[in-house]
C-alpha cells in the first residue's frame, strides 16, 4: 500500500472508530492515487489503514478505517471486518433478518449489507470498497449459502463518488420476518435497499404500550410502505388502521395483512400524506393513534432548517385530526435532525393547535443499526411517542 500524510490537525482526528477526512487535511498530493485506492496513513504515534478516492464530487475524500496491520491486504480487512458485524449481530437471538453492515458503523463506509429469508442485498456507496465488490459478493454467498446474494445499488448514492452504473439483477419479491410478522416486498415496488430495519425496536416499543392501554378503536399509518407501522399497532389491540402512501403498495399492504391474519382490520389508501390529512380534516375524519413516519426530509445539513418546517407542518396536519387524548407518534430518519429538533416540532404544532402533549416515551434505532454515542453521524432513528389533550 502506498502511504499518505496528514497534515498535523487532522492526526489528532485519528481513532478506533472511522474517520472521514478532506483533501485539505492531506499532506500528501493525492492526484496520482486510483480512485478506490487503498492506503497507509501515516499518524503520529501509530498507522491506520484506509482508502482514497481523489475524484469525489463533494465531501470527505478519505475514509480511515482502523490501525494499520503489515502485510495485510485490502480484502483480508474486510473480510475480517464482515466475520465481526455478522458475530455481533448473531448475538441478537430474535434478529432473524436484520442489516449486516452499516456503513461507517461497522468500519467499512459506504457498505451496506441487509439480509432477508431469502435475498441478501449489498449496496455499495465508495469507491474503497466498489473496488472489491465481486469479492465481497462471493463473501457473502459463502456466508449465507441458502440465500440469493445480490449487488443493489443506487445509482444516485454512487453519483457522488463518481463510481460506475452496474445493471441491476431483476429481483421478484424479497420475503422478511421481522418480530414475528411475515412481508412480502414486490420487486418493482421497492425502496433503497428493500426494508426498513431501523425502527424495529421502536415498533416494538408502541405495540408494548398499546397492550397496556385500554383498546383503541381507529389508527392511521401515514408513509406506510408494506405497513409495519400498521401491524404492530394492529397486534397491540387498536381495532382497524388505514394504511397511506403515495406508492402503489396496495398489493403489499394487502399481502402483509393477509400474511399476519389481519386482513378483516386494515384498508390501504392511495394518496399524497398531505392531501389525505387535509381531506379527512374536511371530511372531520379523526383517529385514535396516528403514527407518522415520514422519508427523510433533508439529504444536507444545509437544509436542516427547511427540513424542520417541514416537520412542524406534518406534525401541526395530523395532530388537527387526532381524538382528544390520542396518541401521536413523531418518527424520524433525517440525518442532522436532533431528538430535540424533532420534538421542538412538535411542541410548536401543538402550540399552534392550542393543543397541549405529554411525551410518553423515546426510541432509537435497533440494535444491528449500531452507533457510538449521540452526536454520531451514524445515529439517525428518532422515535418519540405523545398523547394529545385540548
Amino acid at each position: 500500500m502506498r502511504e499518505v500524510k496528514l497534515k498535523k490537525t487532522a492526526e489528532r482526528q485519528l481513532s478506533n472508530y472511522c474517520v472521514s477526512l478532506y483533501e485539505k487535511d492531506i499532506e500528501t498530493s493525492i492526484k496520482s492515487f486510483v480512485p478506490g485506492e487503498w492506503v497507509k496513513v501515516r499518524g503520529e504515534k501509530l498507522d491506520y489503514v484506509g482508502f482514497l478516492n481523489p475524484n469525489v464530487n463533494a465531501g470527505p475524500v478519505l475514509r480511515v478505517i482502523k490501525e494499520f496491520v503489515d502485510r495485510e491486504s485490502a480484502e483480508e480487512i474486510i473480510s475480517k471486518l464482515l466475520d465481526e458485524a455478522l458475530r455481533r449481530r448473531q448475538r441478537f437471538k430474535r434478529y432473524t433478518n436484520y442489516r449486516l453492515c452499516y456503513g461507517d458503523a461497522d468500519l467499512l463506509p459506504g457498505l451496506i449489507i441487509d439480509v432477508f429469508e431469502n435475498y441478501v442485498l449489498i449496496q455499495i456507496n465508495t469507491a474503497g470498497i466498489d473496488s472489491h465488490r465481486e469479492f465481497i459478493k462471493h463473501k457473502i454467498e459463502e456466508m449465507y449459502k441458502e440465500k440469493k446474494v445480490v449487488l443493489f445499488d443506487n445509482e444516485s448514492y454512487r453519483k457522488n463518488e463518481v463510481l460506475p452504473t452496474f445493471e441491476n439483477i431483476s429481483i421478484d419479491q424479497v420475503e422478511i420476518n421481522e418480530s414475528d410478522f411475515k412481508y412480502v416486498i414486490e420487486g418493482e415496488t421497492i425502496q433503497k435497499i428493500g426494508y426498513y430495519f431501523d425502527h424495529r425496536e421502536n415498533r416494538l416499543k408502541l405495540e408494548r404500550f398499546l397492550k397496556d392501554i385500554s383498546p383503541l378503536e381507529s389508527g392511521v399509518d401515514l408513509f406506510s410502505y408494506v405497513g409495519s407501522w400498521g401491524l404492530h399497532m394492529l397486534r397491540g389491540g387498536v381495532q382497524n388502521v388505514e394504511f397511506v402512501d403515495q406508492a402503489n403498495m396496495q398489493k403489499n399492504i394487502t399481502k402483509s395483512l393477509e400474511l399476519n391474519e389481519l386482513e378483516d382490520r386494515g384498508t390501504f389508501t392511495r394518496k399524497d400524506v398531505f392531501s389525505f390529512l387535509d381531506q379527512c380534516l374536511q371530511k372531520n375524519k379523526k383517529f385514535d393513534i396516528i403514527v407518522s413516519d415520514p422519508p427523510a426530509f433533508s439529504k444536507s445539513e444545509k437544509n436542516i432548517k427547511k427540513a424542520l418546517g417541514g416537520y412542524e407542518k406534518l406534525h401541526f396536519k395530523s395532530m388537527n385530526i387526532l381524538n382528544d387524548e390520542g396518541y401521536y407518534i413523531a418518527a424520524s430518519c433525517t440525518h442532522g435532525v436532533s431528538v430535540e429538533d424533532l420534538d421542538q416540532t412538535v411542541l410548536k404544532a401543538s402550540k399552534r393547535l392550542g393543543k397541549r402533549v405529554q411525551l410518553l416515551d423515546i426510541g432509537v434505532q435497533g440494535w444491528d443499526h449500531p452507533f457510538e454515542s449521540l452526536g454520531s453521524k451514524a445515529f439517525y432513528i428518532k422515535y418519540l411517542l405523545y398523547q394529545v389533550y385540548k
